[in-house]
């Protein structure tokens, strides 16, 4: 029987592969209570690319005291994302590289009134792992 492949988590990659980069917290879900700082990496979709490798679409999320502050810290989260795609591991799954969709922009979120939120979005081109 042929081997069974199913897309990696993409969230659990680039978390593991920020978290080991920068000195925030970086998560996959808001954490309670709030740092002045932290980041979050949410699975927004991708695609198929061939039977052994997707490209997974993950929006990086940074919250901040200050716009400035926020900006500059998606900007970090996305370059570490690329450096780690340039290695070929993104966290412990192979990486073929990343790519950005959309560079860091204002996107306040009405539930963290307290925090400046800037966004991005990346795609990562993940090797499929085993079932």
């Amino acid at each position: 029987m042929a081997e069974v492949l199913i897309p990696a988590d993409g969230e659990v990659a680039l978390v593991d592969a920020l978290s080991a980069a920068v000195p925030v917290h970086i998560g996959t879900s808001l954490p309670s209570p709030r740092p002045a700082e932290f980041g979050r990496v949410v699975g927004v979709g991708g695609v198929q690319r061939d039977l052994v490798s997707d490209s997974a679409t993950l929006t990086v999320e940074a919250f901040a005291d200050t716009g400035g502050g926020a900006f500059r810290l998606c900007a970090l989260l996305v370059a570490h994302a690329q450096a780690a795609g340039r290695s070929g591991r993104l966290g412990d799954v192979t990486c073929y590289g990343v790519d950005v969709v959309a560079l860091p922009a204002n996107l306040p979120m009405p539930s963290v009134p307290d925090r400046y939120r800037f966004t991005a979005t990346i795609t990562a081109h993940l090797r499929r792992v085993a079932a």
